[in-house]
């Protein structure tokens, strides 16, 4: 018998244009790779075909049949899956008056792909560049750099409070088994508000052959599903400036240790989650991304936490990342890092950081690879990494060193003289000299360094701006 060739997920999808919705058509691909996947591991553990009725889910005939039929087949193979995770109900999609052989484009992508995992995430690149408002999941090259900063390690826990796919999850893993661990050694905790996201997170996990502890739905600000426990790691990309966030009895919180967030803006809520999250122990570390307003914003409730974060020294570093990395986030966003100790020892480094913060402004890294889409390069990503690892003097780096435009440790004293602003774009440049009686021509020089460099920096942003509206 000739072999199958390999069927693209966008032929597939093209194919049942018509058919079925996009959305509905990628939701179905992902249950079929969850089952094929469910499947291949009953063969490899010689569980019997008898006890997994989706073991011939995508056989031949399959989409030879009428619609609810194909439908009876699916919800028989996710009958046992979901036994293992019972808080999710979210039902495929309605198939009920489509032919079978109309799904048959989607089938036979599944049952010809020779890498199940790469292809639920092209599924997930669909669903992102299809999504709305704030539900988007995290993008690959982001996580990537969020687990190279914060260094997961075998046997350690792992917590995304706000987990959509389970992206962050899954790198953390994946970054801890470069250091020598095996599948299962990093706890994995993740919490999402929203019932399609966590089947997501689930169905991804499962499909990565890793394991994790899901909760939801309901937000981790006021229903947290795991509000005894800290975590070594804790890691979000929660939806941004979300304002309906607070309820009743929220001041009492044990996790507004700074201060009470603003009920309109949920942003330093977060912040204040992940530090209140992470473990107490001198190595719990964390990060959260947060819209670049957050980093200077003047209002009091917020500048009361920001400055609670930097005074006991908990925030270690502020990364300015560039706009159009986050689909249907237009503007810049900040890489907040925390830290429950920055004292010099063998886990964070050689180098004593209590009492400074370190700002990196990587606002110009971005590469445009697709219309309105934009990735963070390896060489950046390597960048950014190694100006953290310096700065904390991790073994094997060089000595770290402030660079003009584009990294610089500030004291506490130095930040709090600025009213706790952080936004490393405007801290990064060159010095401004000190009154005196030196020379008034350099001084002048100095300033108009540093204007030069505000006027880059804003003609920067403007260009970037300007580039992804005219994608709309």
């Amino acid at each position: 018998m000739e072999k199958a060739s390999k069927v693209p997920l966008s032929s597939a999808l093209d194919a049942v244009r018509g058919v079925l919705a996009r959305p509905d058509a990628v939701h179905f691909v992902m249950l079929l790779v969850l089952l094929r996947h469910e499947a291949q591991r009953a063969v490899l553990t010689e569980r019997s075909q008898a006890e997994h009725s989706w073991s011939g889910i995508l056989g031949r005939d399959l989409w030879m049949r009428d619609g609810d039929e194909v439908m009876s087949e699916v919800m028989r193979g996710l009958g046992e899956w979901q036994a293992h995770h019972g808080e999710l109900r979210d039902l495929p999609p309605d198939l009920t008056d489509v032919r079978g052989a109309d799904l048959g484009p989607l089938v036979h992508c599944v049952s010809t792909a020779q890498d199940l995992a790469t292809l639920f995430e092209d599924c997930l690149e669909h669903v992102q560049r299809s999504a709305k408002g704030g539900d988007y999941y995290t993008p690959a090259d982001l996580a990537a750099l969020v687990s190279s900063l914060l260094e997961p390690r075998p046997g350690e826990s792992v917590y995304d409070p706000a987990c959509g796919s389970g992206g962050f999850l899954l790198k953390a893993d994946e970054y801890a088994r470069t250091q020598g661990g095996k599948l299962g050694d990093t706890a994995l905790y993740g919490q999402d508000s929203n019932r399609a996201a966590l089947e997501t997170a689930a169905i991804n996990l499962t499909v990565h052959d890793a394991q994790g502890s899901l909760r939801g739905p309901a937000s981790s600000l006021t229903e947290s599903g795991f509000q005894d426990l800290t975590f070594d790691v804790v890691l979000a990309n929660p939806p941004f400036n979300q304002t309906a966030w607070s309820q009743q009895g929220v001041e009492i919180h044990p996790d507004w240790r700074y201060g009470l967030p603003p009920a309109g803006n949920a942003n330093f809520a977060w912040a204040q989650h992940v530090v209140g999250r992470m473990s107490p122990k001198g190595r719990g570390r964390g990060a959260l991304l947060l819209p670049t307003a957050a980093a200077s914003t003047t209002r009091s409730a917020e500048i009361q936490i920001r400055a609670g974060l930097v005074e006991y020294d908990i925030l270690s570093c502020v990364i300015e990342l560039p706009a159009g990395l986050l689909p249907h986030v237009r503007n810049p966003v900040t890489l907040w890092l925390f830290n429950s100790s920055k004292k010099a020892r063998p886990f964070w480094g050689a180098s004593d950081r209590s009492g400074q913060t370190l700002l990196i402004d990587a606002g110009d890294t971005a590469v445009k690879v697709a219309r309105g889409r934009r990735i963070l390069p390896d060489d950046a990503r390597n960048r950014i990494t190694a100006t953290f690892a310096s700065w904390r003097g991790a073994q094997g780096q060089e000595p770290y060193e402030d660079v003009p435009g584009w990294c610089r440790s500030l004291a506490v004293e130095e930040i709090v003289a600025q009213n706790h602003d952080v936004l490393p774009s405007r801290r990064v440049g060159a010095p401004v000299a000190e009154p005196g009686h030196g020379d008034d021509k350099e001084r002048v020089g100095a300033l108009a360094q540093e204007l030069y460099s505000l006027f880059g920096a804003s003609h920067r942003l403007e260009a970037e701006l300007r580039d992804l509206l005219d994608q709309w």
